[in-house]
C-alpha cells in the first residue's frame, strides 16, 4: 500500500505476511495444523466413506491418468515418445498464447513456477513492482522476488501504481488479477497497467493461478489476451480437474532461461504428474464452473443478509477476511475479550466446518503462508451440498466458535490435534 509523508510520494512499500496469533504462531505451527486437517479429512472418510467431505475450496487436485497410460509410463523413453510436447502446447492454447513467439514448462507446482520465473529474469537489486486490487499477492511471489536478491513493493490500485512507476527504475510489473483471497483487478484495469509498464520498457509477469474461474465468472479473456503480456502462470488444478501443478508461458526468449532453472533446480514436473496435466486439460468443462458461479451469486446475497456486508463476492465463491469473519462471530457474544487472533477465530470455524458438516475448505489443508480468509468456493462440492444447507451450516458454525473465544486451549486441540 503506497504510505506519504508531508513533502512527497514515497514508493509503496512490501505487503505484509497475514498476522498470526499465539496459537498458529510459526509457519511450524501451521504446517502441524495442515496435517491435523488433512487427519481429520481421512478419518471422516474411513467412517462415513468419501461422499462425506464437500470440497469447497476451489481446488481439484486430482490425478487423472487413463488405464491405458500406464504401458506409456513404464519408463522415461516410452514416456518420452507419448507425451513429449503435448502438454506445453495445450497450456500455450489454453493461456491465449501461440506457438510462434511463446513456449511453456510445467512445473511441480506454483511455487516452483514462481522460482524458475524469477531465477531466470531477475539479478540482484532489480526491483519489482506488484498490482493486486485488494490485500496481497500470493507469498510466493515476493520469497522468490526477494531470493533472488531483488527488491519487491505492491500496490493496490491502478492509481498507486500510476504514483510508483516514476519513483524508480523498475524491472518488472507483476500482475494478480485475481488473488488467492478472490479479489479482482478488472480487465480493463490490467490493459491500463499492463500499457503503463510497457511505456516504460518493463517486463510484465501474470500470476493468472486462478485464470479459469477469473475468465468464466467475469467473462474476460485468457492470459496473453489481455495485452503483450512477458510471461505468465496458470494452475491447472485452481477450477481445473488436474492435479497441484503449474504452466509456466512466456516470450520464447525469456523462457529460455526460465525452464532452464526449472530443470537445473528441480521444479519441473516429472512423468506421471506431467501426464495428469494433460488429462486434467482435456477434461476441463467449464459448465461446472458456470453452474458454480449461478450459486455463488445467489450464496453472496444470502450471506449478506444474514452477515452483514463486509460478505465478498469472492469470484465462484462468497468470503469474509479473518478480521470481519471475527467480527462477525463476535456479535454472537457478550464480551470481545479473547486471546485468539482474527486468524485463529476464521481457521477455527472452517475446522469446525469440516468436524461437523465435512465442508473442506482453503484453512483445513493449506500449506504455510496461505491466507486465513473464511472462504467458502463452490466448486467442486457446492451445488451437491446445497445453498440453503450451506447457510444454515455456517451460521451454526459462527455459532459453535464464539463459544471458543474464551477457551484457546480448546482451540489449539482443534487446530493441532
Amino acid at each position: 500500500m503506497t504510505t506519504q509523508d508531508n513533502s512527497e510520494t514515497a514508493v509503496a512499500a512490501p505487503p505484509q505476511d497475514y498476522p498470526r496469533g499465539q496459537i498458529l504462531a510459526t509457519s511450524a505451527d501451521e504446517a502441524r495444523k495442515s496435517t491435523q486437517g488433512r487427519r481429520l479429512v481421512r478419518d471422516r472418510v474411513l467412517s462415513l466413506g468419501k461422499d462425506a467431505i464437500y470440497n469447497m475450496t476451489g481446488l481439484v487436485r486430482a490425478f487423472p491418468l487413463d488405464p491405458e497410460d500406464l504401458p506409456t509410463l513404464e519408463n522415461q523413453f516410452t514416456y518420452y515418445t507419448h507425451f513429449l510436447g503435448r502438454a506445453e502446447a495445450m497450456a500455450i492454447e489454453f493461456t491465449g498464447a501461440n506457438p510462434r513467439d511463446h513456449n511453456a514448462v510445467m512445473c511441480n507446482r506454483v511455487t516452483s513456477a514462481m522460482l524458475a520465473i524469477m531465477l531466470g529474469t531477475l539479478k540482484p537489486a532489480d526491483s519489482v513492482i506488484s498490482l493486486v486490487g485488494k490485500g496481497r499477492s500470493h507469498p510466493s511471489v515476493q520469497q522468490a522476488v526477494e531470493l533472488v536478491g531483488a527488491d519487491f513493493i505492491e500496490v493496490e490500485s491502478i492509481e498507486a501504481l500510476e504514483d510508483n512507476l516514476p519513483l524508480k527504475s523498475w524491472k518488472m510489473l507483476v500482475i494478480t488479477p485475481l488473488t488467492p483471497s478472490k479479489h479482482h483487478v478488472p480487465a480493463d484495469q490490467v490493459r491500463r497497467a499492463i500499457q503503463l509498464a510497457k511505456d516504460r520498457d518493463m517486463l510484465v509477469f501474470m500470476d493468472d493461478a486462478h485464470m479459469m474461474s477469473r475468465t468464466i465468472f467475469f467473462d474476460e479473456p485468457p492470459t496473453f489476451q489481455l495485452g503483450d503480456v512477458d510471461l505468465s502462470v496458470w494452475s491447472l488444478d485452481k477450477h481445473v480437474p488436474g492435479p497441484r501443478g503449474a504452466a509456466i508461458v512466456g516470450r520464447k526468449d525469456l523462457m529460455e532461461q526460465v525452464s532452464a532453472q526449472a530443470f537445473q533446480f528441480g521444479l519441473e514436473a516429472q512423468s506421471g504428474h506431467y501426464v495428469a496435466m494433460v488429462r486434467g486439460m482435456e477434461a476441463f468443462d467449464p459448465e461446472p464452473i458456470k453452474r458454480a458461479s449461478a450459486l455463488a451469486r445467489t450464496l453472496h446475497k444470502k450471506f449478506q443478509s444474514r452477515f452483514g456486508p463486509t460478505v465478498y463476492q469472492a469470484g465462484p465463491g462468497v468470503a469474509l477476511t479473518a478480521e470481519d469473519f471475527t467480527e462477525v462471530v463476535f456479535q454472537q457474544t457478550t464480551s470481545r475479550e479473547t486471546t485468539l487472533a482474527p486468524s485463529e477465530v476464521s481457521v477455527a470455524a472452517s475446522f469446525l466446518l469440516l468436524k461437523n458438516y465435512g465442508v473442506i475448505t482453503i484453512p483445513i489443508t493449506g500449506y504455510p503462508g496461505a491466507a486465513p480468509t473464511f472462504r467458502l468456493m463452490m466448486h467442486p462440492d457446492g451445488e451437491r451440498f446445497g445453498a440453503d444447507p450451506l447457510v444454515s451450516a455456517v451460521e451454526d458454525t459462527i455459532a459453535q466458535t464464539a463459544t471458543l473465544l474464551q477457551h484457546p486451549n480448546a482451540v489449539r486441540t482443534l487446530l493441532l490435534g
